[in-house]
């Protein structure tokens, strides 16, 4: 019998691998210098209350500041300010030829390139500090072998060529674990490389040479507060989402992308349990991502900014999502964005009517709840625009009054209702503003429901059964929608088609009529409403499902129980 895997396993990181950061320790011990040892060429190094200062010198090559250790995966931050006109850079996993090297290259084109680096050339990967126009600052460079390896060009690296602050104080976060290199300059992300040319190697503080140009000898880049966390990796676990491949079904050949990401509802254990439904019984191909910590590599509902693995919404043929308040960032965000232009299919469960909460000022502050800014097309934000509502309220009493679902006589014979009947979860019904926007149009009414017995210890369902039948006529009259459908078009964009429920707790999923809806809907969102049967499609739990309860775990519950994406697979 294949099942689906529970046990946790150590962390996967954000690079692919399993990985423990150290603690951080402070390579510039004092006023000292020692342990790192000058390279290249005469530039000036000093150290000055524990800010090491480099001088450009005229008529002196590339200089640089090297560490006596080498370094392997790690973490490295570090402040840094240079003078205007001054290029300068940080050297990782970089090395020093003691005799003449041969090194082969192969070119995007297939050909291969030779090039002979020359006794005392530094060379290695270089993390630009850039204070010219073209604003590199954060890209990364081969220095001495090939060049650019992820330069900041291109529309899509806007956001990261606007971070770094010309005659200012920045701050610089290196992560090269593994194979993967990824930077941030000033908390915004920059260069994401993936290259396997070295494993470890010394870091350095460059001072770029000037020529013979006098005008910019004795300019200065300074550099302090390097702090560098090394991190042990385990290579057994290499994975940030997780893929269910679809063999047999109406959906063979369409691709749905599943996002989890909220503190309270599980959606980390709603979202796999229904991959693998629409794959195993239906055939499609399924990836669900998650909310991952990159310091630890581990699912962490609780970190809002990171969900890797959204390149996937490029061909897929339906998005369901179920997030929380998230402010992904540019290289994330731009997949969802680019998806909705293209009028993709949406499934919205639970806490997707609030799916995004971005800081006043960033380039995706529409997409928060609320959102009351100048693009009025997006007022109150994702949720309005795309799903039909933002976050209103908690209709029903959270945690004791419980949601029937009671179907819209009127829509009785929509192809999402077919074969379903008895729509129950311990989750509340949402408060919403009647009428919903546009052409939404109500499936199912919740009616709220009192527990009838008493909440016990450890009870995911927080006492309430789906027996209970005591209704709480001060809020059933009207009852609100807790399950409609909709088009929506976002500026510029075409017309997509969507479902959207306010239910959707793990804990919902144990519903037979739940789960039928929700696999009712995908098959009806991606183009197969004929094929829906008459007794609704197949939608049995697969292998062992034993969800929690739903509410919020904060300080160290995640860190401490360290759910790896590899939990999810299905043997």
């Amino acid at each position: 019998m294949r099942y689906l895997r529970l046990a946790s396993f150590l962390v996967a990181c954000a690079c692919f691998h399993s990985a423990h950061a150290g603690e951080p320790v402070s390579l510039i011990k004092g006023d000292s210098l020692d342990g790192w040892t000058q390279r290249g060429g005469e530039a000036k190094y000093t150290i000055e209350d524990g800010v090491v200062v480099g001088e450009s010198v005229v008529n002196t090559p590339n200089s640089f500041l090297c560490t006596d250790r080498e370094y392997s995966n790690f973490i490295l931050d570090v402040d840094l300010k240079v003078d205007l006109g001054l290029n300068s850079g940080i050297q990782i996993r970089s090395h020093v030829a003691e005799k003449p090297q041969v090194v082969e290259t192969k070119t995007s084109s297939g050909k291969i390139r030779k090039k002979t680096i020359p006794v005392g050339r530094v060379h290695g990967y270089q993390v630009e500090i850039d204070t010219s126009n073209r604003a590199w600052s954060g890209g990364i460079y081969d220095e001495g072998r090939r060049g650019w390896l992820n330069d900041l060009s291109g529309d899509e690296n806007e956001t990261a060529r606007k971070a770094f602050k010309n005659g200012e104080w920045n701050h610089y976060r290196i992560q090269v674990i593994g194979n993967s290199i990824k930077t941030w300059v000033n908390g915004v992300p920059a260069a994401d490389l993936t290259d396997d040319m070295d494993a470890s190697g010394f870091i350095a503080l460059q001072v770029h040479g000037i020529g013979d140009n006098e005008s910019r000898a004795g300019t200065k880049v300074r550099w302090k507060n390097l702090q560098l966390q090394e991190v042990s990796v385990d290579e057994t676990a290499k994975k940030e989402y997780i893929e269910y491949s679809g063999d047999e079904g109406i959906g063979v050949g369409k691709k749905i992308v599943l996002i989890a990401g909220d503190e309270e509802y599980r959606s980390e254990e709603t979202l796999p349990q229904l991959g693998l439904i629409l794959s195993e019984q239906h055939g499609f191909d399924c990836r669900v991502v998650f909310p991952i910590n990159p310091e630890t590599g581990f699912i962490d509902p609780n970190y809002g900014e990171n969900i890797p693995g959204l390149e996937a919404l490029e061909d897929a043929d339906l998005m369901i999502i179920a997030t929380r308040f998230r402010a992904l960032p540019d290289d994330q965000m731009q997949y969802i964005d680019r998806y909705l232009q293209r009028g993709g299919p949406v499934l919205g469960l639970r806490t997707a009517t609030h799916a995004f909460n971005f800081p006043k000022g960033s380039s995706w502050s529409h997409y928060s709840n609320g959102y009351n800014g100048p693009k009025e097309a997006w007022k109150d934000g994702f949720g309005r625009l795309v799903l039909g509502e933002k976050w209103i309220s908690h209709h029903g009493k959270h945690k004791s009054q419980s949601t029937r679902g009671v179907i819209v006589e009127e829509q009785s014979d929509h192809p999402i209702l077919r074969g379903v009947e008895g729509i129950w979860g311990p989750t509340d019904v949402y408060g919403v503003r009647l009428p919903l926007p546009g052409d939404s149009q109500p499936l199912v009414l919740g009616q709220v429901v009192n527990r009838e017995g008493e909440a016990s210890e450890g009870d995911p369902l927080y006492g309430m059964r789906y027996t209970d039948t005591e209704l709480d006529d001060s809020k059933n009259d009207p009852m609100m929608p807790v399950v409609w459908t909709k088009t929506y078009q976002v500026p510029g964009g075409e017309v997509g088609e969507v479902v959207t429920t306010t239910m959707g707790s793990s804990t919902d999923l144990l519903n037979d009529g739940f789960r039928q809806l929700v696999v009712n809907s995908v098959l009806w969102l991606t183009g197969f409403e004929d094929d829906i049967p008459t007794d609704g499609a197949s939608a049995e739990i697969v292998g062992e499902f034993v969800p929690t309860a739903f509410e919020f775990r904060r300080g160290d519950y995640w860190p401490k129980r360290q759910l790896t994406v590899e939990s999810f697979e299905f043997e």
